[in-house]
């Protein structure tokens, strides 16, 4: 004898559903990837900053704790204030000899204009590319706070160095110090 296939009217409920969570989980995905692509691409534009620095002057230091070792004031020809040149120091793979950096601000806190390595003593041929003009150009005109492309933290992405992340850290750090530094002690 012949049986006949039962029919389960909950079978196809169930199909539907699991059609539908699908459906939506593949739509957040896609969604969640493409508002964070357009997040990083606004954070990684970079930004004309329209002056010139016709002259520094030194500036008081305030006492911190963000490794911020001077200051100076850079005017424009019509002696407005247009940036802050923020010296520090930041540790690196070398603890021994801390990384001198300066790093120049605009006004508002909101932009790094450039970066320079005043003085570093991280590891041969890998460390020590922080103070190539490669490594240091990515900084110029990005939109402030700076983050490691690695991480997943917000900021303007910032390409470390192979195999010389604890360096490359090191300055993407002092950057942001210095512009904490800006805006809490600096910025009106």
């Amino acid at each position: 004898m012949k049986q006949k296939a039962h029919y389960n009217p909950k079978s196809t409920k169930q199909i539907i559903s699991l059609i539908i969570m699908l459906v939506v989980s593949v739509a957040v995905v896609f969604g969640s990837i493409a508002i964070k692509n357009a997040v990083d691409k606004k954070n990684n534009e970079s930004v004309d900053v329209g002056f010139t620095i016709a002259k520094t002057i030194p500036a008081a230091v305030q006492e911190n704790e963000l490794g911020v070792t001077g200051v100076e004031r850079a005017f424009d020809s019509q002696n407005n204030v247009v940036a802050y040149v923020v010296k520090g120091t930041t540790t690196g793979y070398n603890a021994e000899a801390p990384i001198e950096m300066a790093t120049t601000i605009t006004a508002d806190g909101k932009v790094v204009c450039g970066i320079d390595i005043i003085k570093q003593e991280e590891t041969e041929y890998l460390g020590v590319r922080i103070a190539t003009d490669d490594f240091k150009n990515q900084f110029t005109d990005k939109k402030l706070p700076v983050s490691s492309s690695n991480s997943i933290e917000k900021g303007s992405k910032i390409d470390v160095i192979a195999k010389s992340t604890i360096s490359s850290q090191a300055v993407i750090d002092g950057v942001d110090n210095a512009a904490e530094y800006v805006k809490t002690f600096l910025v009106e």
